[in-house]
């Protein structure tokens, strides 16, 4: 609706949104860690996540060495799998624990876990816990259905004698010091000889607000709490006299009087303070003497009515005044590393093991997204009408039980199968453009390049095995894998690095470069583009020592153009860099990383930019639109930044959307076609300098 006067409305206009360039340089890593869900990938932006998510270096694998070498190398996004065996006798455990109760019946299993899957290996053998009962739980009284009183002895009449100012002491609601109500003169206006016994009362009233003073039916002073002391502790009221009034007919009192407690039936009560129970809850009833353990049914929020199951047949002899009912719950301490407090890292407080109540331990440890970091709980009891048992109270953090198992994998570990999503299909749910694994099977680069392939939008970065560059088995290593077209490149030698778990002075570890040579590839499409050749100058390993093997020129040729391996060479005043920048492909089109590179990206963008095309009418005004609007406003960035090879635009690359490719009996079958081809930069490999003589420049004059 348009009102008088001026409007302004926002509209998305005509144009078709632009193209925003898909990632590029985010890794996966399919490696062995100290810990973490497996086949579960996770995302990691820096080395420190994944210390916190997958733990530090360890002795059986490879993966935070590689992850810590992409980081350090520039890049910015991981996606990490952790590998493990699922062989019932060899492969991978989870550490566990089983806590009992006082009967020593199974009650709660604990396993190393994170927020509710299992998390299995031998670092969960550092996992310590330690059982309390919950200092924070709800508790409360009985009910108080009506406050202390005492009452005097002597009616009173019409008139008092009150000329002696005789005062009233008194301790109320457990005070340790009396409470005195010392009369005056000025309280009698006819005089103190004849009070009268409402000015009796009215003059203890507007002494103090401790207790109310009333007059019963035959004309006896009363004098009951007010509960204002008593209810600031959370306690019982009392009154107590403590010296003789005979005026009044108080005598000293032994014992104070009490206010009077709820009713208590086998199955209910009221209770005073009903904050923090629920339905649902254990509970335990008890005065100190006796103890029942029971589930609460109902609850009143008003007047702090309870009922339970199952009865408790003798709560009737017990004493009511001292009965407290307190939910059952507990504490859990986990440490990891150590029995000593600073080795605790989570403390679960406020636990129940009653499965309907929001604090139920399992539900509250397993938890997804707030869930333990380090445990995983299961219930050892099937759900019951009554209280479920609860865990004995342990008296100081100790090991769990059953140790954990480190397995080898199989290269059909590393592999996965894609009906459940493991090995390397479990990056399928996710954007990556990069993927490595540390072992060098055969059958795992093979499976790898495949699967890279099928996806489309994903490339492998492998490496030749440790030792093979040595032997001058690296070129036929490479060859196995070479095909027309292929999704991948391999790296050799292995290189040198600092080894944080190794002895003496300057331990060292060699390793496979695939997480350095990813974090170039971050690094350089960061700095130059996605079209810059990863490699060069400019493509130094960074926090690399050494290589295993100095490749000679010769060796690095044959290396490159027989094996279609990457060399990785020590060049001086530029350290250790990655020397070529070949796939696995034969066909001289895909020969280049950098062209690789450039296709994923251009073909990830495009199906992400073009995903509003889907429904709208399929008419010359639609390809008009792609064509015009989307695409070639795409292509054209990507030219002005060099992506492309030498010439103007309308010479490197070509958009097709119009009648030619989409026929009418294409658009009848719902069909819309788009061809784009370009001319993709490629690096300048092979560098040949021609330097020649050339006849001296003196010519001779005749005189």
């Amino acid at each position: 609706m348009a009102f008088i006067g001026l409007n302004v409305r926002e509209v998305d206009g005509l144009g078709a949104p632009a193209i925003v360039g898909a990632a590029t340089s985010v890794a996966g890593f399919n490696v062995l860690t100290r810990r973490g869900v497996p086949n579960a990938p996770e995302r990691i932006d820096s080395f420190a996540r994944f210390v916190e998510r997958f733990g530090e270096f360890f002795a059986g694998g490879l993966g935070a060495y590689l992850v810590r070498g992409f980081f350090d190398n520039g890049g910015q996004v991981a996606w990490v799998n952790r590998v493990i065996s699922t062989d019932p006798v060899t492969g991978h455990a989870a550490t566990s624990t089983i806590l009992r109760d006082s009967g020593n019946a199974a009650v709660l299993t604990l396993s190393a876990g994170f927020r509710g899957k299992e998390d299995p290996g031998t670092w969960g053998d550092a996992l310590h816990v330690q059982v309390k009962r919950s200092a924070g739980s709800a508790q409360s009284r009985l009910r108080e259905t009506a406050p202390a009183q005492v009452v005097g002895t002597v009616a009173l009449g019409a008139t008092t004698d009150m000329s002696a100012l005789l005062s009233i002491v008194l301790r109320v609601d457990g005070e340790t010091a009396d409470t005195t109500i010392a009369f005056q003169a000025g309280d009698f206006p006819g005089g103190a000889n004849v009070a009268t016994r409402e000015q009796i009362r009215d003059a203890v009233n507007a002494r103090q607000n401790k207790v109310r003073a009333s007059l019963d039916g035959t004309n006896h002073l009363v004098l009951a709490s007010t509960r204002q002391v008593a209810g600031l502790a959370q306690g019982w009221s009392s009154v107590q006299a403590t010296a003789a009034n005979a005026v009044l007919g108080f005598a000293v009192m032994a014992q104070p009087n009490h206010g009077t407690p709820a009713a208590t039936g086998p199955n209910s009560t009221a209770i005073a303070k009903v904050s923090g129970f629920e339905v649902g809850d254990a509970v335990e009833l008890t005065d100190g003497v006796n103890q029942a353990t029971v589930k609460l049914l109902t609850l009143n929020a008003q007047t702090g009515a309870v009922t339970w199951t199952p009865n408790v047949a003798t709560i009737g002899a017990w004493t009511t005044r001292n009965i407290v009912v307190a939910a059952l719950e507990i504490d859990l301490v986990v440490a990891l590393g150590g029995a000593e407090s600073e080795n605790v890292v989570e403390t679960w407080t406020g636990l129940s093991m009653e499965r309907d109540v929001a604090n139920y331990a399992p539900a509250r440890i397993n938890d997804s997204i707030l869930g333990s970091r380090f445990i995983l709980a299961e219930d050892e009891n099937a759900p019951g009408a009554g209280p479920a048992p609860v865990p004995a109270v342990t008296t100081a953090l100790a090991p769990f039980a059953t140790k954990g198992r480190d397995g080898t994998p199989t290269s059909s570990h590393f592999i996965g199968d894609s009906a459940h999503r493991t090995g390397l299909f479990a990056f399928d749910p996710y954007a990556v453009q990069l993927l490595t694994c540390e072992r060098t099977d055969a059958s795992i680069v093979a499976a790898a390049l495949a699967y890279c392939e099928n996806r489309g939008d994903c490339m492998y970065i492998g490496a030749v095995p440790e030792g093979y560059t040595e032997a001058g088995q690296a070129v036929a290593y490479g060859q196995q894998f070479q095909n027309a077209k292929v999704y991948g490149a391999l790296y050799a030698p292995s290189i040198v690095v600092a080894d944080p778990l190794g002895m003496g002075d300057n331990p060292l570890k060699i390793l496979p470069p695939v997480g350095h040579v990813m974090g170039v590839y971050a690094r350089i499409e960061g700095n130059r583009g996605i079209w810059k050749a990863p490699a060069g100058d400019q493509a130094n390993l960074r926090n690399v020592l050494d290589v295993t093997y100095r490749l000679t020129d010769a060796e690095l040729t044959d290396l490159v153009k027989s094996g279609s391996v990457n060399g990785i060479r020590v060049v001086p005043r530029a350290g250790i860099v990655v020397d070529s920048s070949r796939t696995l492909s034969t066909d001289t089109r895909w020969l280049y990383v950098n062209v690789r590179l450039l296709f994923n990206y251009v073909k990830s963008s495009l199906r992400e930019g073009l995903r509003w095309v889907r429904q709208e009418p399929n008419r010359d005004m639609l390809w008009s639109t792609i064509k015009f609007n989307s695409v070639v406003p795409f292509l054209m960035s990507l030219w002005r930044q060099g992506a492309f090879g030498t010439g103007a635009p309308d010479e490197v690359f070509t958009v097709i959307c119009d009648a030619s490719n989409n026929p009418p009996e294409q658009v009848d079958q719902g069909n819309l076609n788009v061809e784009i081809y370009f001319y993709p930069s490629k690096p300048a490999e092979t560098i040949v300098i021609t330097v020649g003589q050339r006849p001296s420049g003196a010519s001779v004059g005749e005189a």
